[in-house]
């Protein structure tokens, strides 16, 4: 009841924000938070829950972003067909990445950099097909059942509406019986295969959904920006969206939202700072990581329980006899 309650206020709390901030350049930055909690969201999943840690998400952000965008201004394809052939595009190019899955730690790490790289080189070089160096300009806004999404706030409510959607969709698939086999899997892949779990089989499902995510949020960032550029894609990407996993805590899907929240917002709230936002922000966010291991959904078990023993500490205590000490 209580989840229930916290969510709804969540929930009205992102409804309300593009009424209470109007402005056109933050309800943009607002929108790119919201694609980064998708991404984000994707990402928890593989390092997380299953513990194999990717530094090649920005690839299939990439790849569902080109895809979306290249069959709308091209080939007329309407957006929701796009939208949903962008993660099924992502979701098959993480095949490719099925005879790695067996890699463990920076090997597997290196060997998802190295797709991360690949697939710049295609978009930077492929001219012919994503516009080289040059990138794919006016991109069309996206369009479902007549309805053109072209200005800021439509867009801002239908990027919240995809990332409501993915996260449900990320707590029942954890809550399940596979969120549990990669819970396995990352604690002890002996004792898992032992059990009967399909160790390359459930990990090359994890790159899959994650994969999906990162498609479909680039599909919406093509929509959203309405201009593609290869620099949006590099190995800077990846480390971007592993950054707001961890900064937001391993594991907690809540803490994956406050974490590209906290990435995407915090740089720009601290523009007026000049050459040294950036510092400043290395610096919260080494703070953040620092001071807790579960980031920021790890601290919050915390205070609440200091604050409920600094609230009982001023009672007076009760004495064996019945009085007060």
């Amino acid at each position: 009841m209580k989840s229930a309650v916290v969510r709804v206020l969540v929930i009205g709390a992102f409804v309300a924000a593009p009424f209470v901030q109007t402005n056109g350049y933050w309800l943009h930055v607002l929108c790119v938070a919201l694609i980064g909690v998708i991404l984000a969201l994707g990402l928890q999943l593989l390092v997380g829950m299953a513990g194999l840690l990717s530094l090649g998400q920005a690839a299939f952000y990439g790849i569902g972003a080109y895809v979306s965008a290249v069959l709308t201004l091209r080939f007329g394809t309407p957006f929701l067909i796009a939208f949903v052939l962008a993660g099924i595009a992502a979701a098959l190019s993480s095949l490719l990445l099925v005879p790695i899955v067996r890699l463990q730690g920076s090997s597997l790490a290196v060997a998802t950099l190295g797709f991360n790289i690949i697939i710049y080189l295609v978009l930077l070089n492929e001219d012919w097909a994503t516009g080289g160096s040059f990138g794919l300009m006016n991109v069309p806004a996206p369009r479902i059942f007549g309805y053109v999404f072209a200005s800021d706030r439509s867009m801002y409510f239908l990027c919240l509406l995809v990332a409501v959607i993915v996260y449900l969709a990320m707590e029942r698939l954890v809550n399940s019986r596979f969120g549990r086999a990669l819970k396995a899997i990352s604690q002890d892949e002996d004792a898992a295969r032992a059990c009967g779990i399909s160790i390359d089989l459930y990990k090359s499902k994890c790159f899959l959904v994650a994969a999906f995510a990162a498609g479909i949020a680039g599909s919406l960032y093509a929509h959203q920006a309405r201009y593609l550029n290869p620099n949006d894609f590099t190995f800077n990407k990846s480390i971007e969206i592993l950054i707001m996993v961890v900064v937001g805590g391993l594991g907690s899907l809540p803490g994956a939202v406050i974490g590209a929240l906290i990435v995407v917002v915090m740089p720009e709230y601290l523009r007026s700072s000049g050459e040294l936002r950036l510092i400043l922000f290395g610096v919260l966010v080494v703070a953040l990581v620092g001071f807790r291991r579960g980031g920021i959904a790890g601290l919050a078990p915390v205070l609440g329980q200091r604050l409920a023993q600094t609230r009982w500490s001023r009672w007076p205590k009760i004495s064996a006899r019945g009085g007060p000490q």
